[in-house]
C-alpha cells in the first residue's frame, strides 16, 4: 500500500505542480487564460512519450478529487482543463480514450446535492460523451455512413442542455467559472455545426454523384435546421456573460433553393433514426459522400471560426 502511495505521487507529482502553478487548487472562481495554460503545459506535450505520462497522470488526479467531498471549485477547475485538452489538436484523441476507459463519479458534500453540484455532474457527463463520440468517430465510423451527422447533433443537444442547468444557479452570471464552461461548450458546439452544415449543404447540392434517397437528405436538412435555431438560443444565452463580445454568432451557409426544392417535391416519410440506418442499408449504394473531413481527419477547425486567440481553447503548440 505505501509503495503505491509513492507511486502515485511520483506520477503525478509535476502534473499536481503545474496544477498549482495554474491555480487549478485555490480556492475562488477564476480560471487562467488560454496562454499561461499552454505555455504551462508545453513541456508536457513535446514528445509523444511525455504527452502519455502526462494525461494519464492527469487523470489520475482527476479520479483522486472525483471522491473527495467538496472543492467543487478545484473540481470545475479540473473539468475545464481537461475541455481545453479536449478540443485541442495535442491531446484529443489520446485524452479521449483515457477519459472513456473509467467512468467517473462526482461525488458531492451532501446527501442531496446543491445546484452546484448538479452543474459539475452534468459539465463531467457532457466531457464523457464528447470523448466517447470522438473516439467513436475516429475508430468505428464507417466513411460514407450518414449517421455520424445525428451521432454528432446529439452531442450538440447534450451541450446545450446544460444552459437549463447553469440557469438553475442563482446569480450564475457572475460566476467566471460557469461563464467559461458555457464559452467552451458554445465553441464546441459552433465547430461541430460547421462541419455538419458544409457536409449537407455538399450533399444535397451534389446529389447526382451521390446515391443517398431525398427521404435521408430532407431529413438531414430538417435536422439542419432544427440544431441551427437551438444554436441560436444557446448564443442568445452567452449574453448573460463577459465573454459575449468574443464569440461569433452561429454559423449560416445558404443551401442552393432548387436542391431543396427537390426534396421538398419529394413528399418523403418521417423516419426515425433507426428507420433511417435501415433506408441507407436498403436502399442506398453505400458511396462515399464527397464530404468536407473524413473519418481520420475530422477536427472540427474552420478558417470562418473567429475567436481571440487569447481565448480560444486550442492550444498553441504542434502536436
Amino acid at each position: 500500500m505505501i509503495n503505491k502511495i509513492k507511486e502515485y505521487m511520483s506520477n503525478t507529482q509535476p502534473v499536481v505542480d503545474a496544477l498549482k502553478d495554474l491555480h487549478i487548487y485555490s480556492n475562488d472562481n477564476q480560471f487562467q487564460s488560454q496562454s499561461l495554460i499552454s505555455n504551462r503545459l508545453r513541456p508536457f506535450f513535446e514528445s509523444q512519450q511525455s504527452k502519455k505520462l502526462f494525461l494519464q497522470s492527469l487523470f489520475e488526479v482527476v479520479q483522486k478529487e472525483s471522491v473527495q467531498e467538496g472543492n467543487l471549485q478545484r473540481k470545475f477547475k479540473i473539468l475545464l482543463l481537461l475541455h481545453i485538452i479536449l478540443s485541442s489538436q495535442v491531446g484529443r484523441s489520446e485524452l479521449s480514450k483515457i477519459l472513456i476507459s473509467k467512468q467517473l463519479n462526482i461525488k458531492t458534500q451532501n446527501s442531496i446535492p446543491s445546484k452546484l453540484d448538479v452543474v459539475c455532474q452534468h459539465y463531467y457527463h457532457y466531457l464523457y460523451k464528447l470523448a466517447s463520440q470522438t473516439t467513436f468517430i475516429n475508430e468505428e465510423v464507417v466513411d460514407g455512413d450518414l449517421l455520424i451527422y445525428f451521432t454528432l447533433s446529439n452531442q450538440c443537444y447534450i451541450g446545450m442542455a446544460m444552459q437549463k442547468i447553469v440557469e438553475n444557479v442563482d446569480l450564475f452570471q457572475s460566476n467566471p467559472l460557469l461563464a467559461n464552461i458555457i464559452k467552451f461548450i458554445y465553441y464546441d458546439l459552433q465547430d461541430i455545426f460547421i462541419f455538419i452544415l458544409k457536409d449537407i449543404k455538399c450533399l444535397i447540392e451534389n446529389r447526382q454523384e451521390i446515391k443517398y434517397s431525398k427521404e435521408l437528405m430532407l431529413e438531414l436538412y430538417k435536422e439542419c435546421q432544427i440544431l441551427q435555431k437551438r444554436m441560436l438560443d444557446f448564443y442568445r444565452f452567452n449574453r448573460h456573460f463577459e465573454h459575449f463580445q468574443q464569440i461569433m454568432p452561429p454559423y449560416s451557409l445558404a443551401i442552393n433553393q432548387e436542391s431543396i426544392g427537390q426534396l421538398l417535391n419529394s413528399q418523403p416519410k418521417m423516419n426515425s433514426l433507426q428507420q433511417i440506418a435501415n433506408l441507407q442499408d436498403n436502399h442506398i449504394d453505400r458511396i462515399q459522400p464527397h464530404t468536407s473531413k473524413q473519418k481520420n481527419s475530422i477536427r472540427f477547425d474552420f478558417q470562418e471560426r473567429k475567436r481571440k486567440q487569447s481565448d480560444s481553447t486550442q492550444f498553441s503548440f504542434s502536436n
